[in-house]
């Protein structure tokens, strides 16, 4: 948890990894710039402030909003958030640093299994 909270996380990297190693093979190039620019800032009181950056996706939105967040405690660690559709249903936390937070989400597109890999940074 200390690591999460030690400071505001804003996109580094995100794609498709087809082969199960947790890197990616095929960057996801559909991510628009609104959704880069967001950050999100983890607190002991299991809140997360996402920050929409200096675009929106939609100008009716807020520019900050509160939610909730968890960590288990298992191995590896599956981080829940309602912060972000991607984290509804859980990720599993694959690399978490001082300044990196890698997670992953095994889904299925098309019939085909993929891994999607998402990296936060500091």
């Amino acid at each position: 948890m200390t690591l999460m909270t030690q400071g505001v996380w804003k996109y580094d990297t995100s794609g498709f990894d087809l082969t199960g190693d947790n890197k990616i093979d095929y960057p996801d190039t559909l991510i628009q710039p609104c959704v880069k620019d967001n950050t999100y800032q983890f607190k002991m009181d299991s809140t997360v402030v996402v920050d929409q950056g200096a675009t929106k996706c939609n100008n009716s939105d807020p520019q900050t909003a509160t939610y909730s967040w968890s960590i288990s405690n298992s191995t590896p660690p599956i981080l829940r958030s309602n912060a972000d559709s991607i984290l509804t249903g859980g990720v599993t936390v694959s690399v978490l640093t001082s300044t990196q937070l890698q997670m992953y989400k095994d889904t299925s597109i098309l019939g085909i299994s993929v891994r999607y890999v998402l990296s936060l940074k500091h």
